[in-house]
């Protein structure tokens, strides 16, 4: 099997680290996942806190979590596997009905594109209107909210089949009743944080880990919900939206505009004049969206978050909104120029701030040289390496985007104007 499937990660979980080839023949063999017995998730929250404007324009931060469920080793190369075969049936599905386009995230058609290729779909598309609507909105609690029977139907439906097989079966029925432990009780009951025990082959020895899932195991009873984080979570996420998808896509492509979905995230492009949007057009458009959410279970596009904005020849205006920027895959647009969000900024630079303050409190002259050099290699342009996917730093993806936005005709990019300070704001909290 091709390695882009399957990913050896040595990450510490329940099950001891693994190479995939050790277990292929047994991951893709159908009835032996049937009988599978998976292991529980483990859960922690990751900090998802905006740096953002209220309504004067003063900046704040937006506290939020995002609950992350990771999976055993064994288990994510059976997520893996089987999440691309569900993906593979899933693009024929949108390519059968004509809105192979609409999503653009988790999926294995598009290889070599990223964030960044679709954001600059997008916002060449808005130049090109000369003017336009612009629709921008996003799904609360996504994940947490599947319905588990509409999820099933809508898998067979791409699948083209009345029932799953013993597989797809055993996994769904696993990934909808999860099973979790919390990454705060592993810490408490070994008295290490996860990051001392990396080096460990597992967590727990079998007698210990049967003690532990007694008083520490936590199971999804509800009758929604799926575990973000799994491979195959990301694929049922595309599945779930399968009907929106279709029914928005074909009005908006009926007035010539464009739908597109990354995940959660939505926006809609319509060209129309500034009559169109005096006579309520846009109006029209905006309350048809929300009639086909409350089509769909426990969809929540929330109407005082999304934002409308009118594009007329370089210049975007909002009409309902905080600011006068579009905000799409971490990246502003205000119809001319692209920029990384402020906050995104906000957050590199206090990482790296933080990390500067805890080297700077070595007194060991060599732990110092050592950490410094990891402050270099982390967060300065010394350590973005362009030629491999899986390394670089933060600037590696700064200068990516700034090269992608810059080989357009229709933007402008002010990315690399935006880090060009970063060596002197680290160099000089390190030897200040």
């Amino acid at each position: 099997m091709s390695k882009q499937i399957y990913k050896d990660k040595f990450y510490t979980h329940l099950d001891t680290k693994k190479y995939h080839v050790d277990y292929q023949q047994r991951i893709e063999n159908i009835n032996w996942v049937s009988r599978h017995g998976f292991y529980p998730f483990i859960h922690f929250q990751m900090d998802c806190s905006k740096y953002t404007n209220d309504s004067e324009g003063n900046k704040f931060i937006k506290e939020k979590n995002r609950d992350i469920y990771y999976a055993a080793h064994i288990d994510r190369f059976i997520y893996e596997y089987y999440g691309n075969r569900l993906n593979n049936r899933y693009n024929k599905y949108m390519k059968l009905n004509g809105i192979n386009r609409v999503s653009t995230a988790y999926r294995n058609c598009t290889p070599g594109k990223c964030n960044i290729d679709f954001a600059k779909e997008v916002f060449e598309y808005i130049v090109k209107c000369k003017s336009a609507y612009i629709f921008v909105g996003d799904f609360s609690n996504f994940f947490d909210r599947f319905n588990h029977r509409y999820l099933k139907e809508n898998i067979k439906c791409v699948i083209g089949e009345k029932s799953l097989d013993a597989a797809d079966y055993a996994i769904y029925k696993n990934v909808t009743k999860f099973t979790y432990v919390e990454a705060d009780d592993i810490e408490s009951v070994k008295s290490l944080y996860r990051r001392d025990m990396r080096n460990f082959d597992k967590y727990f020895e079998t007698d210990e880990f049967h003690v532990f899932k007694k008083n520490h195991l936590h199971k999804n009873e509800k009758d929604y919900q799926i575990p973000q984080g799994s491979s195959i979570s990301a694929v049922y996420a595309n599945i779930y939206m399968i009907d929106f998808d279709k029914r928005i896509n074909d009005l908006i492509t009926s007035k010539r505009g464009m739908y597109r979905r990354y995940c959660d995230d939505i926006i809609i492009i319509v060209p129309m004049k500034h009559e169109d949007i005096k006579s309520g057009r846009n109006e029209e458009i905006a309350r048809y969206i929300y009639s086909i959410r409350e089509d769909i279970p426990n969809l929540i596009l929330n109407e005082d978050k999304t934002e409308h904005f009118f594009y007329d020849n370089g210049v975007i205006k909002k009409i309902k909104g905080q600011s006068n920027l579009i905000n799409y895959l971490g990246f502003t647009f205000d119809g001319k120029t692209v920029r990384i969000r402020d906050k995104s900024l906000f957050k590199f630079y206090c990482r790296a701030y933080r990390k500067i303050k805890r080297v700077k409190e070595n007194t060991d002259e060599k732990s110092f040289n050592a950490g410094k050099k990891a402050i270099y290699h982390s967060y300065t342009h010394l350590g973005a390496s362009k030629y491999s996917k899986d390394h670089g730093n933060f600037l590696t993806y700064a200068y990516k985007a700034d090269e992608i936005f810059g080989q357009s005709k229709l933007l402008v990019s002010d990315i690399r104007h935006q880090v060009k300070k970063h060596w002197y704001k680290i160099d000089s909290r390190l030897k200040n």
